[in-house]
């Protein structure tokens, strides 16, 4: 998949205008420690509407509603958007909506927004209570659109400031890369091994229930999750040609870190109706394990699911 250049150079503008904002969205990340790094960490993330290939993850999400209202509100100027390449204290005026959008009035073809480009900040503290928490900075509507045999893709507008308190939709359930091979700019900041070791351990711990992502009704005891992360004791029998006698060989396979390269998220959306600000509130994280079948063929899996709260969401039907 192809990205714009231009998205990476808003991103890197973005990520310096917004340190000065750089303040915990809640009391309790205030008082707690990121694991991650001093202060909260910027992440980028494209989020994708389609969700063909796994049915019911954004189920809760009207997509094509939040699209049409948001721009609704922005050509009748009952909100403020702001141009996407600068800070906040640029507004995007209609003309340049319907430039970005590559028409000279509307109706816009709405259908071409097919995604979210958020800005974020990550905050991790596996110290009981466990806590996971994104702030969004801002977010834009992505166009997707065809020019010169090519798919490019374009930041119409970014909304950024904002109380978001209003419920969006619940059980927001996606996938997200921890190694973007296509977009390296996007997690940059985000030190992957630290990331995939504090879950691991934390996992391991006993500190906390998991869960079976199949069955979230079972709770996964210390063994299974070991064994979900790939530790594994094989027993083999080898026959010496000189003795004829058997001797019993063992391998041992330790859990590797570096296979953990995604995790799902489920998360609860809030918004504000006065500016279209978005909140995301992490009540479900499940580390993905990327692997070498003994056939030689790849597989992944989601390892356990754990819930940050009483509710517990399943994530597959």
């Amino acid at each position: 998949m192809k990205y714009l250049p231009g998205i990476f150079v808003i991103a890197s503008v973005f990520i310096l205008s917004c340190h000065n904002e750089k303040k915990a969205d809640t009391e309790s990340s205030n008082i707690r420690i990121n694991l991650l790094l001093p202060t909260s960490v910027p992440v980028s993330q494209l989020f994708m509407f389609d969700t063909s290939g796994i049915p019911g993850w954004q189920q809760e999400l009207k997509a094509a509603h939040v699209v049409e209202k948001i721009f609704g509100k922005v050509m009748n100027s009952e909100i403020t958007v702001f141009n996407s390449n600068t800070d906040d204290s640029v507004k995007c005026t209609k003309e340049e909506i319907l430039n970005n959008m590559g028409v000279q009035a509307e109706p816009l073809n709405l259908n071409e927004i097919k995604s979210l480009f958020f800005e974020e900040e990550w905050f991790l503290d596996t110290t009981e209570p466990f806590l996971f928490e994104k702030k969004v900075l801002c977010w834009y509507p992505v166009r997707y659109y065809q020019r010169d045999g090519q798919e490019l893709k374009k930041l119409i507008f970014k909304v950024a400031k904002g109380k978001p308190a209003e419920l969006l939709a619940k059980n927001v359930i996606y996938e997200f890369n921890l190694e973007d091979t296509i977009n390296p700019s996007f997690i940059k900041n985000l030190d992957n091994n630290k990331i995939t070791r504090l879950l691991i351990d934390f996992a391991v711990s006993g500190k906390t229930k998991l869960w079976n992502p199949m069955n979230i009704d079972h709770e996964l005891s210390a063994e299974e999750i070991r064994k979900n992360l790939g530790q594994a004791i094989d027993t083999t029998y080898i026959e010496d040609p000189e003795t004829g006698k058997s001797e019993q060989k063992i391998q041992k396979q330790e859990i590797n870190p570096s296979e953990i390269q995604s995790i799902v998220f489920v998360e609860d959306w809030y918004y504000d109706p006065s500016t279209f600000a978005i909140k995301k509130v992490i009540k479900g994280i499940g580390p993905v394990r990327h692997y070498l079948k003994t056939d030689g063929e790849m597989a992944k899996t989601v390892v356990f699911m754990m819930y940050l709260g009483n509710e517990k969401t399943k994530i597959f039907e």
